[in-house]
């Protein structure tokens, strides 16, 4: 695998995902939301990381049938888990936090504001690595893109100070 998979995660077998298609955009009280529907997960992360959302308060979401992703002045979330995400017995191998999640995200989630935060991760079949959700403090099952093998992420060493 070559330097810029290993960074930025490899692509599907049959190429770059289709990117979501617009759906609206509308303002909620003094936030805007620009939504999109999209296929999976993938897509839907290759698609927010080629965006930039510089307003306080402005939100673009993906709605995809593996949870609804969004970028806003913080980067990329996701919105919550999915209910197989917490089920550890669905787990095929064992993944791993390859990378320092993001500090904003990390501190919602160790708050309980968020049920997740952002970090890269790695499958440990193989070896594909993508930015995804994880639990603070407990165990998380992962969808990997590339193989579809469900990978139990462990962030017990990730631990928030407030002062």
């Amino acid at each position: 695998m070559g330097w810029i998979s290993k960074w930025f995660g490899k692509k599907s077998a049959a190429g770059s995902p289709a990117a979501p298609k617009f759906v609206k955009k509308e303002r909620k009280g003094g936030s805007t939301y620009e939504v999109y529907r999209g296929k999976d997960a993938e897509s839907a992360r290759q698609f927010l990381m080629t965006k930039r959302v510089d307003e306080p308060q402005y939100y673009i979401v993906v709605e995809t049938g593996e949870g609804n992703w969004g970028l806003d002045v913080q980067g990329l979330y996701l919105e919550r888990l999915l209910p197989f995400q917490t089920n550890l017995s669905l787990a095929d191998c064992q993944g791993g936090v390859c990378g320092m999640p993001d500090m904003f995200g990390l501190q919602m989630a160790a708050r309980g504001v968020n049920d997740n935060f952002i970090v890269k991760v790695e499958c440990g079949k193989c070896q594909c690595q993508w930015s995804d959700g994880v639990r603070y403090q407990k165990t998380t099952v992962v969808r990997c893109p590339q193989c579809k093998t469900h990978n139990k992420v462990e962030t017990d060493n990730f631990k928030v100070m407030f002062a």
